[in-house]
């Protein structure tokens, strides 16, 4: 008698894996936590620095995290996406604008079918590659142009934050 193989744990019958939208702002939260959890590994082990991480309390302005290393202070919108999905445009609350220096940041996750642990790569949009805000509008989208043509890695991203 053979066994047939077990299927890996997060293999292609796995929905979750695969990026189906079953629960969106959960995934989005894990994003966020994988995001801040690189970075502040990034600044206190390769760096040798500390950032800090501040979590707005009411989701209003725009921004999902507020960060300050080097004296610099970022306002970022976070947005969320498994890899091989086909969305090339992001809508962004315009609030985001009144900040200083504010930017979004695509987090692109997959998960290892083997291990079942995300891996993740950013796009990054600066503030000075957004479009124009339309007049009376509450939000804007961010096209695949508007961000750095390149995926970067959290390296990549620290460097580009701070």
């Amino acid at each position: 008698m053979t066994i047939a193989p077990l299927a890996p744990p997060c293999g292609p019958q796995n929905t979750r894996a695969q990026g189906q939208p079953e629960d969106s702002r959960y995934v989005e939260s894990i994003m966020e936590h994988v995001f801040i959890s690189e970075l502040l590994q990034h600044r206190w082990f390769i760096d040798q620095d500390r950032v800090e991480v501040i979590r707005p309390e009411v989701d209003a302005d725009g921004f999902d995290l507020v960060l300050e290393a080097n004296k610099h202070v970022r306002h970022v919108q976070l947005k969320s996406r498994v890899r091989h999905g086909q969305a090339r445009s992001t809508r962004i609350n315009a609030r985001l604008r009144e900040h200083p220096d504010p930017c979004v940041v695509w987090v692109f996750w997959r998960v290892d079918p083997a291990t079942c642990r995300v891996s993740v790569e950013y796009k990054y949009s600066p503030w000075q590659r957004w479009p124009p805000l339309e007049p009376g509008e509450p939000t804007f989208v961010l096209k695949w142009a508007d961000f750095l043509p390149d995926y970067v890695d959290i390296e990549g991203l620290v460097s580009l934050l701070f």
